[in-house]
C-alpha cells in the first residue's frame, strides 16, 4: 500500500534540510513540474486566481474554487501537493471547513496567514491589513485541531513585512509556539534572509523569485535553513510570455511557424505522451478485450 502524500511530505521534509519546488497554476503546470523532477508541487493562489478568472491575487476566490482546483492538482500528479489556503476562508467554523476539506482533497498540507479580509498579494505591501498575533493563534489552534492526519501540515505565514522584520519574527515564534509545523515570512534582502533563519525557531516555508538574483537555495541553506523554499509564480509568468509571443506572431502574420522553429518546439505527438495518452488507451483497451 502506498504512502499518503501527507506522510511522504513529512518524510521528505526529515529526509532533507531543504525542498525546492514551484508554484503550479493549474494541473498543467503541476505535471510538468513533476515531469521534469520537482518532488513536490504547491498550488499559488495568485497563479490560480489569474488561470481561474484572469485577475489578480486579491481575495476574490473562494474556498470551494481552491479546494476543488487543488483536488484535481492531486490527483494529476503523484508528488504531494501543497496548497495557499490564504487567511482560512472566514471565522473558526470556516477555518475548521477549509481543514477539513483540503485534508479529503488530499492535499499534503497548506498554509494560513495573518492577513485580514479580502487577503491580498504578498508583495502588494500598500494594501495589505492584519489581524492580530492573538487572533492568528486562535486561528491556528482551530485549524490544529480540526485535521485528522497529523502528518497534514499546517503552516502559519506572517505578513507583518509592512510593521518590520522584528515582527515578522517575533510573529513567526509566536505562531510555531502555538503549533505550526512550519511558518512563513516574506524576507526580501539576504541579511533579511539571514536574520529570520537564525531567529525564527521552526522549520521555514520561504519565497525566492527572479528578482532574489543574490540569493540561492545552498545560499538560505548554508545559513541553516530547515524547510522549504517556493519560486511560486515564476511557471505562470514563463507561461504567459511564451503565449503572448506565439499569439502576436499569429496575429500578426497569420502564421506562427517562426515561434514554434525556435527553440525546442512541441507537437501532438510529445504533448500527447506528456500529458498520458498512452496510459488511457491502454486502460480502455484492457477493459475493451473483457467483451
Amino acid at each position: 500500500m502506498s504512502l499518503k502524500s501527507t506522510t511522504r511530505m513529512r518524510q521528505l521534509l526529515a529526509k532533507r534540510n531543504l525542498i525546492v519546488t514551484a508554484g503550479a497554476h493549474d494541473a498543467l503546470s503541476a505535471k510538468a513540474m513533476e515531469y521534469v523532477g520537482f518532488e513536490a508541487v504547491f498550488l499559488s493562489g495568485f497563479g490560480f486566481e489569474a488561470s481561474l478568472l484572469g485577475k489578480p491575487d486579491a481575495g476574490l476566490l473562494t474556498m470551494s474554487e481552491v479546494v476543488t482546483h487543488a483536488k484535481n492538482i492531486a490527483a494529476a500528479v503523484s508528488v504531494p501537493t501543497l496548497a495557499d489556503a490564504e487567511a482560512g476562508y472566514g471565522g473558526n467554523v470556516n477555518i475548521r471547513r477549509t481543514i477539513q476539506e483540503f485534508e479529503q482533497a488530499g492535499v499534503a498540507g497548506v498554509f494560513i496567514e495573518d492577513q485580514a479580509h479580502p487577503v491580498m498579494c504578498g508583495s502588494l505591501k500598500k494594501y495589505k491589513r492584519l489581524v492580530t498575533q492573538e487572533e492568528m493563534i486562535v486561528k491556528l489552534r482551530v485549524a490544529l485541531d480540526s485535521r485528522t492526519d497529523p502528518d497534514f501540515i499546517i503552516c502559519a505565514r506572517t505578513d507583518a513585512d509592512i510593521i518590520s522584520l522584528d515582527e515578522q519574527i517575533k510573529r513567526a515564534n509566536a505562531y510555531a509556539m502555538a503549533g505550526a509545523d512550519m511558518v512563513t515570512c516574506l524576507p526580501q534582502r539576504k541579511e533579511d534572509f539571514r536574520a529570520v533563519i537564525q531567529h525564527v525557531k521552526a522549520p521555514l516555508w520561504l519565497y525566492l523569485s527572479q528578482q532574489t538574483r543574490d540569493i540561492s537555495p545552498k545560499d538560505l541553506e548554508e545559513m541553516g535553513m530547515r524547510g522549504l523554499i517556493i519560486y511560486p509564480v515564476e511557471p505562470l509568468f514563463a507561461a504567459t510570455r511564451a503565449m503572448i509571443d506565439m499569439l502576436r506572431e499569429l496575429r500578426t502574420t497569420g502564421m506562427c511557424s517562426d515561434y514554434f522553429s525556435q527553440g525546442k518546439p512541441m507537437d501532438y505527438k510529445e504533448f500527447f505522451s506528456f500529458i498520458g495518452l498512452n496510459e488511457i488507451v491502454a486502460l480502455d483497451q484492457k477493459y475493451m478485450s473483457m467483451k
